[in-house]
């Protein structure tokens, strides 16, 4: 009887020091094995799933996120439907740039501890972020003879281009495949992206003024779009 009550205390312990951190059993010594871990955290309620990537947010953009979502939250839909969303696709050769596994509880995907926090080095309407390859002279110069409105999101503002939604839902097509060189990716992608059901950008479009209440309920940071 007090071993199994000094097990539990030990139990709670890992949970507690687990749910803290969104460690592994890499961090915790060679005395827990990775399947106890395991064990001990799924009797707890947490499941082990992959760290989403959400960008690194600061003070002065998330006050810009905000501004943005406050001013555009009572747009009708009709305006959305015509925006061009846009922005650059990264795709491998090799798979993706790497993937953490974390242990959380349901519905906590969003959360900052996790995610993986990423930085950018990179009569409609067209929507870009403020990077600075996006606002070099010479595509300023495209925009300005070819559209003449421009929707300007703060960097790190991915959850409110929907173009960003479908980029992963094309790499994950992608990934399917054996890709071995660079004309096979591109072959792929082509192929992939002709396969994407029309109802798939239509759902991401409808989907901008729940992004923009989850944007100002999480005073700018991220959220789980």
């Amino acid at each position: 009887m007090e071993n199994r009550k000094e097990t539990t205390i030990e139990e709670r312990k890992l949970v507690i020091k687990l749910s803290n951190e969104a460690s592994t059993s890499n961090t915790l010594g060679r005395s827990v094995s990775a399947e106890t871990v395991r064990r001990v955290l799924r009797k707890a309620g947490y499941n082990g799933r992959v760290a989403r990537k959400k960008p690194l947010i600061g003070k002065r953009n998330r006050v810009k996120r905000l501004k943005f979502a406050k001013e555009h939250i009572l747009k009708p839909q009709q305006f959305w439907n015509e925006v061009i969303f846009s922005d650059e696709g990264k795709f491998n050769i090799f798979g993706s740039d790497g993937r953490r596994m974390v242990w959380r509880k349901p519905n906590t995907s969003h959360h900052l501890k996790h995610t993986i926090s990423t930085v950018k080095h990179g009569d409609g309407s067209v929507m870009q972020d403020n990077d600075p390859k996006h606002t070099a002279f010479v595509v300023k110069e495209w925009l300005l003879y070819h559209c003449r409105n421009q929707l300007n999101t703060s960097p790190q503002s991915r959850n409110l281009n929907v173009i960003e939604n479908l980029w992963s839902h094309l790499e994950r097509a992608v990934q399917k495949h054996q890709i071995t060189s660079k004309e096979q990716l591109q072959s792929v992608l082509q192929e992939e992206w002709l396969n994407i059901a029309p109802d798939t950008p239509r759902h991401l479009v409808e989907s901008m003024p729940r992004r923009l209440e989850a944007v100002i309920s999480a005073k700018g940071y991220a959220t789980k779009y």
